[in-house]
């Protein structure tokens, strides 16, 4: 499957082996974090670090592949958007929301606790509803490395 190719965003990964027609892609999640000031601050970096910095990702692999063999990884970028304001921007919102409606109401802050977790769970719905979909129709490709610009 492949898209529209001014509109993905794409990454380069190498096949580490193949098994039942999926390739397993290695990713090396840590060479962004290297270069950035913001490292020693960062939540994404100290879990990376916790969780180690190589991970495999399997995906239907149309062509014929082999180990070793580097291909790029595509995605749309408006369902790369979707995904990230559903995962970023929502959740925190409705605790904030939820907060707010609280705090204007005089709740103490025991029940404004006992209200915003329910907010925040209900608020990862679109999250999970997404994920379903995406389980149906995926959202990432293979691309052959070389014909990626």
């Amino acid at each position: 499957m492949t898209g529209p190719a001014d509109t993905a965003l794409r990454q380069r990964l190498q096949v580490v082996a193949l098994d039942d027609g999926r390739a397993a892609l290695r990713l090396e999640r840590d060479a962004g974090c290297a270069a950035c000031a913001a490292r020693a601050g960062c939540g994404a970096a100290a879990l990376a670090q916790l969780l180690g910095t190589d991970r495999d990702l399997s995906l239907p692999g149309d062509a014929p592949l082999t180990a070793g063999t580097d291909v790029t990884v595509a995605m749309e970028r408006d369902v790369f958007l979707g995904a990230a304001l559903r995962a970023y921007l929502i959740p925190p919102v409705a605790l904030a929301g939820a907060a707010s409606v609280c705090a204007a109401l005089g709740l103490s802050d025991l029940a404004t606790a006992v209200i915003c977790v329910p907010a925040l769970a209900v608020s990862f719905v679109p999250l999970r509803r997404a994920d379903r979909r995406a389980g149906r129709a995926p959202v990432l490709w293979l691309e052959p490395a070389d014909t990626a610009p």
